[in-house]
């Protein structure tokens, strides 16, 4: 695969955010008493409730299509086996995210119990997040040792701490679902912040002839 072509995949860091938050924002409005606090995101796409299509196959499919899409260019463009295993957990985070839209949580996304596509959903979404915060921060270390990238280390490493707190806090909250929709909010805005600011950064880079 030619660098250019490889380059033209990072976008997927940046379109794949920008989509997300626009089918999250445009289901939710349809649903009035949707609560974006402490409600899941996935109860949008959740099996036979209203508008679950439009958010499972406009939202969450493409989604993690070109997430994982934006891991195959950072897995080409590094230079480093330590930011290949990183691009390789983003490329699981974007097939995970597939996989959650595919198979959809039952209503309220129960943590326990449920059909077997809401087991399925569930023991999914838990290591993807895990696995693109531990992708940042592998590939952040990895930035340390690139000549134009490495500014953006610091920012990987920062990244990564606030994700993993926000996993933290929203584990703490499943008993209660007291803001824990905040926390997986917050949690997602972090991981594609940093998908698209690398993105982009990798974008520019290659046609300013720098990476």
């Amino acid at each position: 695969m030619k660098k250019s072509t490889i380059t033209y995949l990072s976008l997927g860091g940046v379109i794949s955010p920008v989509l997300f938050t626009t089918m999250t924002l445009i289901c939710s409005s349809l649903r009035p008493n949707y609560n974006h606090i402490n409600l899941f995101i996935s109860e949008l796409g959740a099996t036979g409730t209203p508008h679950a299509h439009l958010m499972n196959f406009v939202g969450f499919i493409p989604t993690g299509l070109m997430m994982a899409l934006f891991g195959i260019s950072l897995f080409h463009l590094s230079k480093h086996f330590i930011g290949r295993i990183g691009a390789f957990m983003i490329i699981l985070f974007g097939v995970g995210v597939v996989i959650a839209g595919s198979f959809s949580c039952d209503p309220g996304c129960p943590q326990h119990g449920g059909s077997f596509e809401n087991s399925i959903h569930d023991g999914i979404s838990g290591p993807a997040f895990l696995s693109a915060t531990t992708g940042i921060l592998l590939i952040g270390i990895s930035f340390r040792q690139s000549a134009f990238l490495k500014g953006l280390w610091v920012y990987s490493l920062v990244s990564a701490l606030l994700a993993y707190g926000f996993i933290f806090l929203l584990i703490n909250s499943l008993d209660t679902y007291t803001y824990t929709g905040l926390w997986q909010r917050l949690l997602i805005a972090t991981i594609f912040l940093w998908c698209g600011v690398v993105g982009l950064k990798m974008f520019l880079s290659y046609h300013r002839k720098v990476l």
